[in-house]
């Protein structure tokens, strides 16, 4: 959940510095000599890419390394590896704070951006969970547990993910998290639990600084049979065995034209609240009628 890409980028950047260095040229005199009509080059997109804070498109690559004369195979390879990373979940739940570092990886990834857009079509997204959700969530067939993550890791993956839910309130970021009205209809944990989930989730959609909004079920702007999460420019897509990270700038175009779709048609604040408490009270009660 973002370890080993952030560190291939960080190799890239490093290894397109030293290029840089070697053939003499500061951050200012490579982005003059990169710059083109319709490809701006800056000293700060420079600073960026050098950081691992942005992936160059193999185009950039290409030319940067002719900008310095350094091997462009040998950089291409490297971005090849910063651009897409696949992490198994079984491998992490071996260790003994794997579940846990998962979340806190996540944490970690979600605090140093400034834009996130989360989007699931089968269940609510994490940051909107309550804790009895998130539980009775991981605990299903194909959920951590069948992995390899114990009663103690559930735990501290809750407790984590909990502490996580903070940024839907925190002022200077841009945060959405939208997630299909269809994931909205299974009773998971049962009428209490799913009941209370909705109540949450409608509070979210009115009261938190996040834009938290329902793709109603009678819209379906974008052919997807997957959720992800986007952190600045790196999209997560969480798979039953592990997360696929990508951070190809078309790749990553792309879900942000996705995720633009989704967003037009989805119901927010008071609608999307609204929406939360009718299937909440449609659930019914223990005796048989409804809330």
């Amino acid at each position: 959940m973002g370890g080993p890409t952030r560190r291939a980028r960080e190799a890239l950047g490093e290894a397109l510095r030293t290029a840089r260095r070697e053939a003499g040229l500061t951050g200012i005199a490579l982005a003059e000599q990169l710059n083109q009509p319709g490809r701006p080059w800056s000293q700060p997109k420079i600073s960026k890419i050098e950081a691992g804070r942005q992936v160059p498109t193999t185009g950039e690559v290409r030319a940067w390394a002719a900008a310095v004369g350094a091997d462009a195979d040998r950089l291409l390879a490297i971005q090849e590896r910063a651009s897409w990373e696949y992490s198994v979940f079984r491998d992490a739940f071996q260790d003994e704070d794997g579940a846990a570092a998962l979340q806190r990886a996540a944490a970690a990834a979600e605090n140093a951006a400034t834009t996130i857009f989360t989007y699931h079509p089968t269940s609510v997204p994490g940051l909107c969970q309550t804790a009895d959700y998130a539980t009775a969530l991981l605990k299903l067939i194909g959920g951590p547990v069948e992995h390899g993550a114990s009663d103690d890791d559930v735990a501290r993956m809750i407790a984590t993910r909990m502490r996580r839910s903070a940024i839907l309130y925190e002022p200077g970021r841009d945060v959405t998290v939208l997630v299909a009205e269809a994931a909205l209809h299974p009773l998971v944990g049962g009428p209490t639990v799913m009941r209370a989930q909705l109540e949450h989730l409608a509070g979210l959609a009115t009261n938190a600084r996040a834009t938290v909004g329902i793709i109603p079920l009678d819209q379906y702007p974008v052919l997807l049979g997957h959720g992800w999460v986007q952190r600045d420019r790196v999209v997560t897509i969480e798979t039953q065995a592990g997360s696929l990270e990508i951070a190809d700038p078309t790749e990553v175009s792309q879900y942000e034209r996705w995720a633009e779709a989704l967003a037009s048609v989805a119901l927010t604040g008071e609608a999307a609240a609204s929406r939360c408490l009718a299937l909440a009270q449609a659930i019914p009660q223990p005796n048989g009628t409804r809330a």
